[in-house]
């Protein structure tokens, strides 16, 4: 080929074809070299060992390595008592005291198999991990090195040798950002808490735990149960989800829901869906036992210590049982007895009778001793044998007092008034009874009235039995409620 230059002078060039390969030729050269230099600062190293032999078998070169051996791959330093070196594979059998380093990172095994091309050792015998954060051992262990990851199966127990522990069947570790998966009996215990569960995430650098599957939390205060739930170690607060159960220990309380929160710093929780409390009292030899259902339940655990009950609220405690919308429950410091204060439509059945008012508070000890009632005071007693003739006292405010579990005395007052229906000897009706005035009290004597007290304008009238109409003869108030919890 010939060019033609500016002082008209003749010059050769070379062929772009034969130029094309010849650099060809030389970045393939260069490539290989780069090649083979990486490919051989990746390969296995043997640094030392007492002694050496080698040989080849079906086409691959292999030597075993005896006494004090040391080798390296890149950054990793091994040392053993004994290695078998596979050169194609880039592979080596470690066996006894085997010990693999990289950086603050130490594998101790009794034998294990280092792989150079993946950077990785496997020990099928047990191996321990060490770093300044933790310790990890288990029945089989491998470590990847380029991914900071243990993985561990068998016995495994990891701690970082101060503030938790965990042990499990199989165990993922992410050294770099201390995140552990566990998966299989799982246990994790920590300076506040213990959590058993099938599965587990523990992230270390947050203190916070998502465990699920047979979820137990174990703590200074309560034990929840769940099918899931997360714990943050830093709030000292705890979630729990489906099929919630806390036992509130050394206060033989036990609450049953859809989702809860603890926070055991401040002592409370609360618990929601479908609530249930169950909490027993020991009387003398026996037991008293009460039951509280509702939507939503709040336990405040300082003392005094209270719950608060809302929506579709029902309490059951022997033959005491309760109806309303909000409830609040007071334990006295001896563990027996307490206060329940009711509002919102309240309504509480004691025995054969109905009472109902704006709001309702009731004081037990082993037995219910008082009940109050404010604003719009009624109370029913229902007759099984003459289910139509209800004896009824009604009022702006009222208290029944209960000796021995019965009532003995009620107290009205502000606008009261009385219906009371009289039976003979033989139990057969003989009309009824109607007072009114400021302020009436009943007195009982083997749970019959024995004695009426009216101050302030009081009317009395007696309705013989021929003129009487049992279902017109009702006062203000008036109401017969359907909702009587069952247990």
């Amino acid at each position: 080929m010939r060019i033609i230059n500016f002082n008209n002078r003749p010059l050769l060039c070379p062929s772009p074809v034969k130029g094309g390969i010849k650099r060809g030729v030389f970045l393939f050269l260069c490539l290989f070299t780069f090649l083979n230099l990486t490919n051989a600062q990746d390969k296995i190293k043997l640094n030392h060992a007492d002694s050496l032999v080698g040989k080849t078998v079906n086409g691959e070169q292999i030597r075993e390595a005896n006494g004090n051996v040391s080798l390296t791959h890149n950054n990793v330093n091994i040392t053993c008592n004994r290695v078998i070196q596979y050169f194609d594979q880039n592979k080596a059998e470690l066996f006894g005291n085997v010990r693999v380093v990289k950086d603050t990172v130490t594998i101790t095994a009794p034998a294990g198999i280092y792989y150079g091309n993946e950077a990785k050792v496997i020990c099928p015998s047990g191996a321990t991990l060490t770093d300044p954060k933790s310790t990890l051992y288990a029945n089989y262990g491998t470590y990847y090195f380029n991914q900071d990851l243990a993985s561990f199966r068998g016995n495994v127990h990891t701690t970082d040798n101060r503030s938790y522990t965990i042990t499990s069947d199989e165990l993922d570790y992410y050294r770099s950002v201390q995140k552990s998966y566990g998966r299989g009996n799982v246990k994790i215990v920590s300076d506040s808490s213990t959590i058993y569960c099938d599965n587990l995430i523990y992230e270390k650098l947050i203190g916070f735990s998502t465990a699920t599957g047979s979820v137990r939390i174990e703590s200074d205060s309560t034990v929840i149960t769940s099918a899931k739930a997360t714990y943050d170690e830093i709030q000292k607060k705890s979630i729990a989800e489906d099929s919630v159960k806390i036992n509130f220990l050394n206060k033989n309380a036990i609450v049953y829901g859809d989702y809860s929160e603890n926070y055991e710093k401040i002592n409370y929780s609360f618990v929601q869906g479908s609530v249930r409390l169950i909490q027993i009292e020991n009387k003398d030899e026996d037991y008293d036992t009460t039951f509280i259902f509702s939507k939503k339940m709040e336990s405040f655990r300082n003392k005094p210590e209270y719950y608060i009950a809302t929506d579709s609220v029902r309490t059951i405690r022997n033959d005491f049982s309760s109806a309303s919308k909000i409830g609040y429950y007071f334990r006295n410091e001896s563990g027996k007895g307490g206060v329940i204060s009711l509002a919102r439509d309240p309504v509480v059945w004691k025995d054969n009778s109905q009472i109902s008012g704006d709001t309702i508070f009731a004081y037990f000890r082993d037995d219910i001793d008082d009940i109050y009632v404010k604003k719009s005071a009624i109370a029913i007693e229902f007759n099984d044998t003459y289910p139509e003739r209800y004896n009824q006292i009604s009022g702006m405010y009222m208290h029944m007092k209960f000796t021995d579990n019965q009532v003995s005395f009620i107290q009205v007052d502000t606008s009261a008034s009385s219906i009371y229906f009289i039976y003979e000897e033989d139990n057969s009706p003989n009309g009824a009874n109607k007072a009114e005035g400021n302020v009436i009290i009943l007195e009982f004597s083997e749970k019959k009235v024995d004695l009426v007290k009216i101050y302030g304008g009081p009317i009395g009238s007696y309705i013989p039995e021929q003129l009487l109409s049992p279902t017109e003869l009702i006062l203000l108030g008036f109401r017969i409620r359907n909702d009587k919890p069952d247990r």
